[in-house]
């Protein structure tokens, strides 16, 4: 399945972006990228990364999360991974990237965690 994405606003100031199907290299994942770096640019500081519905993510696509996840701390911002299945779980296992990246079982646990957080 080909990747898809839908903008979330949950608060004025937490913004999410769910993702459907495979997170691979490919046009799709491109334009993802540039949606992600559209809100950054725009100003989202608290953004949600929802792979409940991703199946799959390769090399390119954890190279974009990483990136996107670098970027909006680096302005000051919390970044999170919501519901990821077993085998991106893995991925983030096996490439020692869960222990850099706030990952939670389901969306609504990271919208709760960014609610509370009280920071930009």
């Amino acid at each position: 399945m080909m990747l898809e994405t839908e903008v979330l606003q949950f608060d004025p100031d937490i913004t999410g972006i769910s993702c459907y199907g495979r997170f691979t290299l490919g046009t799709r994942l491109s334009e993802t990228e540039g949606l992600i770096n559209s809100l950054i640019e725009k100003g989202t500081r608290k953004l949600v990364l929802d792979l409940t519905n991703v199946d799959f993510v390769d090399s390119a696509g954890l190279g974009i999360i990483m990136r996107a996840s670098g970027e909006v701390q680096h302005l000051g911002g919390k970044f999170r991974i919501a519901g990821p299945k077993d085998q991106v779980r893995r991925l983030f296992e096996i490439t020692h990237t869960g222990t850099i990246l706030a990952v939670d079982p389901d969306l609504e646990t990271s919208v709760l965690m960014l609610q509370s957080s009280g920071e930009a």
